[in-house]
This record gives C-alpha cells, structure tokens and sequence, in this order.
C-alpha cells in the first residue's frame, strides 16, 4: 500500500467517526494476523516481506540484558486486548506494548472519546482504560505467544493501571492484580500513574505512590521464572519539582526503566483528554534530554514522532528505544518501515 494510495484512503476512513474507524481496521488486522497467508499479506502491505527476503543491515538491540527486533515499537492504546500482537510484528515494529490492563474489565468514558486534529496531525481522547480486564487479555497474548509466529527477539509489553472506581489507597493491589496474570507471558511491565483520563490518577505520580505501587508489582513479578522488567510512565507536563523528585528517589521505587511520556492534558471537544502527535511539538524530547542527564536507567522516549529524523534525534538524546502510534494513523502501514530505513542509514 504505497503512501499515495493511503493518502487517498485516509481521504475517506477520516469521514468517519474515529473510534469506529479503529475498531474496523482492528478487527481487519486481528483476522489477517491469525494465519499464514494473512501474515503474509500484512508484509506485503507494510513493505516488510523484502526485508524478510533479505534482512540486511540489523537493527536488533539490547535494552535490560533484553535483545529486542528494532527499537520502534507501537504505544500503549492501539491495541487494548492484545490481539493484535501477530499482526504488528508482520508490520515492521520491533515490539508492542498492550493495554493499559486493568485488573476488572470496564467500559471506559462515554463516547464519543477519540477525535482527530488533521491540521496538527494530532489525536486527542478521553478513552478512560477500557479494557476487557486482565485475564482475557492475558488469554490474548498467552494465543500470541504460542501459535501468533512472532518474530525473534519480538518483544512484548503489559501496560497496567487501576480502575476508576478503586481508590487511591487501594491502588497497589490494583496494579498488582493487573499484572498477575502475566506471568511468563511479558517481557516488560509498565505502571501506568499518568493518563489524564481517570479522575485522580495523576495524583500518584509521587515518589511514595510509586514506591507501593511497584513494590506491589514486584511481589508479583517476582514469583516469575522469568522476571521483566518494570518501567514507569510519566506525564509529559509533570512538574519540575515533581519530576525532581522522582529522579532523586529513583533506585528507591525499584524501577527499571522510564517511559517518557504518556499524552498531554488538555481540553478539546467539551471534555478533559490526552493529546498525542504533532502538538506536542518538542516537549517529548526536551523531557527526554532532561531524564537522560540525570538517569542512566533505559528509556522508552514516545510522543509526537511524525517523520524519520525525529527518530534519530531521540535516539541520539539518550532514548534506548522509541515508540510511535499518532504518526501511524496520519502516515499508513508503510510509515514503520521509511522509519526503519532511516536509522539503518544513521
């Protein structure tokens, strides 16, 4: 599907609701993931079946003693459920990060929740962690693991968060509850304190909060035979002294990792929300370059990344690996691959 073609479609899909264009090419990437000949029209599509013929130039790396794909994997919130693992690994990502999970399903906020800014190349939504709850999302990614032909050295990551209706003094459980079923089925855990879009979950963004938080986690986590690595998410407007703080409790909360950052509060359509892409400008990077002078721990740096060079610019800064999502939606299947072949060129 070349960028002309895509152009033209998005043309079209982009008349429609938001939401209910995902769920239609979701539910078209879940069907073609789950056999041979679908995996292999999702190659052909994305551009990825030439680099399976002839796969110069490698770009595997290692992040926590932890050899992954490529560095490019795809945010938390295109795929909930996880049932799109066999399909995104046949699209040129070099990991996937589910969810976020949370321990009970719930519906989420009411609808409509995910809008489109063209303009900016932008996605504003106010989804609220709908989510099918742990165990079937873990029953997901426990079918993906043992029939989806992922890739070697695929990589695949559980983003976890409480309910809205659990307090935040109940909040540890929450968190370990969602990653209870993962047990041999993830290779990192991300504790997610930083969406906009459930009432009062910014507040544990302390040092305190996440040291419950992922102790909790790590009870967990720790009865593994295999243990993953744990990494906390931050908000992109956290304050100055907040994030402060969490750089000098660091080897306190006992995390492994950062993920830098989740969508930016804001307003839009009549409701609170999160915006991701090009309006973020350079925030997600000048966070980065802040986090990097002061940790040495790994880097997952996402947010606002729309062309190849932006990539290269995180990497350089410090970022051990880069997600994307928005840039995804604007720029079509092929968009992972021209990533790729940027960095191979660098």
């Amino acid at each position: 599907m070349n960028s002309f073609f895509w152009r033209q479609l998005r043309k079209i899909v982009f008349t429609f609701d938001a939401e209910k264009v995902h769920h239609f090419f979701y539910e078209i990437l879940a069907f073609l993931g789950r056999s041979t000949v679908g995996r292999f029209v999702l190659r052909v599509i994305s551009g990825t079946e030439k680099d399976r013929e002839n796969p110069r130039h490698p770009l595997v790396c290692s992040v926590n003693g932890m050899l992954f794909r490529n560095p490019i994997g795809l945010a938390a919130g295109f795929d909930k459920d996880g049932r799109l693992l066999p399909a995104l690994a046949h699209l040129g990502f070099g990991f996937a990060e589910i969810g976020t999970v949370t321990p009970c399903a719930q519906p989420g906020n009411s609808k409509p929740r995910l809008f489109r800014d063209v303009e900016r190349f932008s996605l504003f939504n106010r989804m609220g962690f709908n989510s099918p709850g742990a165990l079937i999302v873990s029953e997901n990614v426990r079918w993906a693991r043992k029939k989806g032909k992922l890739p070697e050295n695929f990589r695949i990551g559980i983003n976890i968060g409480k309910n809205k209706d659990t307090s935040a003094e109940d909040a540890a459980k929450d968190y370990r509850l969602a990653v209870t079923p993962f047990a041999g089925l993830a290779d990192y855990i991300v504790v997610n304190v930083s969406s906009p879009n459930t009432p009062g979950l910014r507040a544990l963004q302390t040092s305190d909060a996440i040291v419950k938080i992922v102790n909790a986690v790590r009870l967990e986590v720790e009865k593994w035979e295999c243990r993953p690595s744990i990494y906390l998410k931050l908000a992109p407007e956290l304050d100055e002294l907040s994030l402060e703080d969490l750089l000098r409790c660091e080897k306190d909360m006992g995390i492994d990792g950062w993920v830098l950052n989740n969508t930016l509060g804001g307003y839009w359509k009549g409701g609170r929300g999160g915006w991701s892409g090009g309006v973020l400008g350079n925030l997600p990077r000048e966070r980065l370059e802040k986090v990097r002078a002061r940790s040495r721990l790994p880097i997952i740096s996402v947010g606002g990344i729309l062309e190849p060079r932006e990539v290269e610019a995180r990497l350089e800064s410090g970022a051990n690996l880069v997600q994307v999502y928005t840039g995804w939606i604007y720029f079509g299947p092929r968009w992972v691959r021209h990533l790729l072949k940027s960095v191979r060129k660098s």
